[in-house]
């Protein structure tokens, strides 16, 4: 494993350097040497493209192009610019800028992301449940969660910061477009395409000078060819590396931490589910995409992907380690097409999977096929969009049986489950585009218990007076079925030689999610913007493991749809300044109240961070060769509550800087300072502490 990896290093290594020395001598072709510097104070200042929210577009909320500022959803987008001068050093770390979102580190490098808060039931909560399941997480529309227990193993998408353009979030079910897990909203990451007419060259590389020894790498590199307007070709390849921040590792009997050495006296099979228990992640990952555009009526967008990790995790109920390994190995192929209006989306992505190395039961080959069709007949002010989508999910453990009865093979052969959808979405722009209305209806077939799913969502925004938007929306939202609940079922056999057993319950059903927000976002001038919504969501069906006794009296377990039902209701506020073309800053917070009823365990436990909020500034100096841009991200004190006990997390305000400089024309070099007040508490039960973690890098663009 350690020779591929350091072979890919190599010879991407060798292309980037190889790509660099040809842009080079293109460039030294021409003579450059006369306007290099050639610029006054005056024209620094004047010739910087201004970009206000209402530049950025949003695709994602209503399913057409639209500018942020005028959609009647609760949305936001992080723009390239704001990706880049972040400093974060993974796609769910800079998720940390998007107002509403709640962003957990586990270990170095290893994030759980929620909208508003987490959705874990906490009666019985197992760690495998503290994950977000109901976040849909996209790349170019193509769904990436994990169809096997739900939620997103970050590590293994398969593109870096630098691959991508925007990313869009939608705080509201978004079931109706896109259909399963996006019961509480979306997170689509658009990927960059190369430059019409031009060849480009880049790489990104910064590494770790941490005093907590947590040895931290990422590196990145990129080929990007534009062929008039018609081809755009890019390539890129990325390989990240960190190690935890800590080597102990907590033991469930002992309830206190032990150091990596001692592992093997508390279980015997230590060095296989920790093979190196220093482990944060490792991954690495090729990309190419192609664009071919003719006219403005006909584009295809091909993305092809393959990637590698190892990661670190936290599940809990394995024995007695509360650290266990997975792996992943998968590729990618998905289109984008449009054609005169007619969209179409069709992906597959296979490969395997080990959850929890060392683990008999969990390993298996996984395949997913996605695909959605729909039509956008568009006249004037006037949108509306029927469609249908198809989703298969399939999983394949016969390679890989374990033959042990303690742990049995959770898909026990080669099984699988799909959905069904079709859904129409209509949108009007009224009194000379004062007035925005849309809504959408969708109906879902799921094939596991042949149930039948309607999902609806309606928004409305209103400018009463010019730069003001009133918006209200109303959605609905439902979570698929896993494939562990679906196909978990058998005789287990304890060390002791009792036995217990595990039911699929054929009635199980998914979450369901309603949501209701409004709010007004004003345009105090051009420089200034302002938002403030009001939201309340409720969740019902969630889920739970039951342990029972059946009619012979043997010990069974079964996932249960409970009569508990989570309420979340809040405020999220932001206000955007772009002072002047050189600073700019953005705050934001969300104060919310998460209760549950029919819970009596949760009555009185804050088991969601009551405020969630931010502040960034960037800052161009030096004739625009020097920025400077620093962030804060910060939460309340929250509880977590598992199967093996309950824990308080201490509030937290973890500040960032990013310090770079451009040393020749766009190449730069950095220091790049996460958490640089050292403010060391763990963010996640039973996990590491996350100290500071400082890092130099350089950027090399041709």
């Amino acid at each position: 494993m350690k020779r591929y990896i350091s072979t890919f290093r190599i010879y991407s290594l060798a292309l980037l350097l190889l790509l660099s020395g040809v842009a080079g001598a293109q460039d030294n072709a021409q003579d450059h040497s006369a306007d290099l510097y050639k610029f006054t104070v005056e024209q620094d200042i004047l010739n910087l493209k201004f970009e206000g929210n209402a530049a950025v577009k949003i695709k994602s909320a209503s399913g057409y192009e639209e500018d942020i500022a005028r959609t009647p959803y609760a949305a936001a987008v992080l723009t390239r610019e704001e990706i880049e001068n972040s400093g974060a050093l993974t796609i769910p770390e800079v998720l940390r800028l998007v107002p509403g979102l709640f962003v957990q580190q586990t270990t170095n490098g290893m994030y759980e992301v929620y909208i508003q808060g987490r959705e874990a039931l906490p009666a019985g909560e197992g760690l495998r449940d503290a994950r977000s399941k109901t976040v849909l997480v996209m790349i170019n529309n193509t769904p990436v969660n994990n169809a096997f227990d739900g939620g997103v193993l970050w590590e293994t998408l398969p593109v870096s910061l630098q691959d991508v353009e925007r990313i869009e979030v939608v705080q509201s079910p978004s079931t109706v477009f896109f259909g399963r897990d996006a019961a509480s909203g979306i997170i689509n990451i658009i990927t960059r395409s190369a430059e019409s007419g031009k060849i480009g060259v880049s790489g990104t590389s910064q590494r770790s000078i941490s005093p907590s020894g947590a040895h931290t790498s990422y590196s990145q590199a990129s080929v990007g060819a534009g062929i008039r307007d018609k081809f755009l070709v890019r390539l890129s390849g990325s390989y990240n590396s960190t190690r935890r921040f800590q080597d102990t590792d907590y033991i469930y009997s002992q309830n206190r931490y032990v150091a990596a050495d001692s592992l093997l006296f508390y279980q015997s099979t230590a060095a296989k589910t920790n093979l190196y228990g220093s482990l944060g992640r490792q991954d690495y990952a090729l990309n190419s995409s192609v664009r071919y555009t003719s006219g403005e009526k006909f584009t295809i967008d091909a993305f092809l992907s393959s990637q590698h990790s190892e990661a670190q995790t936290i599940y809990g109920g394995f024995e007695e380690l509360a650290l266990a390994r997975r792996t992943s190995s998968l590729s990618l192929a998905n289109i984008n097409g449009n054609f005169y209006n007619l969209h179409a989306q069709v992906s597959y992505m296979f490969g395997s999977q080990d959850l929890a190395t060392g683990y008999p039961g969990y390993q298996f080959d996984a395949k997913r096929m996605n695909a959605r069709l729909f039509y956008d007949f568009n006249k004037k002010n006037f949108h509306i969009m029927p469609g249908l989508s198809y989703q298969m999910n399939g999983y394949d453990d016969t390679a890989h049986q374990s033959g042990d009865s303690r742990y049995p093979d959770i898909i026990s052969g080669n099984k699988s489950f799909n959905n069904y959808g079709v859904f129409l979405k209509a949108a009007v722009s009224l009194l000379d585009d004062k007035l925005t209305l849309d809504g959408g209806i969708r109906r879902d077939v799921y094939s596991i218990n042949r149930k039948t799913v309607m999902n609806y969502q309606a928004a409305a925004g209103y400018s009463p007076i010019d730069k003001v938007m009133v918006h209200a929306s109303y959605a609905t939202g439902t979570l698929g079925n896993f494939a562990n609940e679906a196909f978990d079922g058998g005789t287990r056999t304890n060390i002791d030689g009792s036995t217990w057993q595990r039911t699929v319950n054929p009635s199980l059903t998914g979450t369901q999610t309603r949501n209701i927000t409004g709010g007004v976002r004003v345009s105090a001038s051009d420089k200034i913007q302002v938002s403030a919504a009001y939201f309340t969501t409720t969740y019902t069906g969630l889920r739970s493991e039951k342990t029972f006794k059946d009619s012979t009296g043997v010990l069974t377990r079964e996932w249960i749809n409970t009569a508990t039902k989570l309420k979340r209701q809040g405020v999220t506020a932001s206000l955007s300044a772009n002072v002047s073309s050189k600073f700019k800053v953005r705050a934001f917070a969300t104060w919310q109240k998460t209760t549950f009823s029919d819970d009596t365990t949760a009555s009185h436990k804050i088991y969601t961070p009551d405020y969630v909020g931010g502040l960034t500034a960037a800052f161009r100096t030096l004739l625009d060769r020097m920025t400077i841009n620093t962030s804060l991200y910060m939460y309340g004190t929250y509880t977590m509550q598992t199967d093996r006990g309950a824990e308080s997390i201490a509030s937290k305000v973890i500040p960032d800087l990013k310090v770079s400089y451009k040393f020749w024309q766009e190449h730069s070099v950095f220091i790049n300072a996460r958490n640089f007040t050292n403010t060391s508490r763990k963010e996640f039960i039973y996990s590491d502490k996350v100290p500071a973690l400082y890092l130099v890098g350089v950027n090399l663009n041709f």
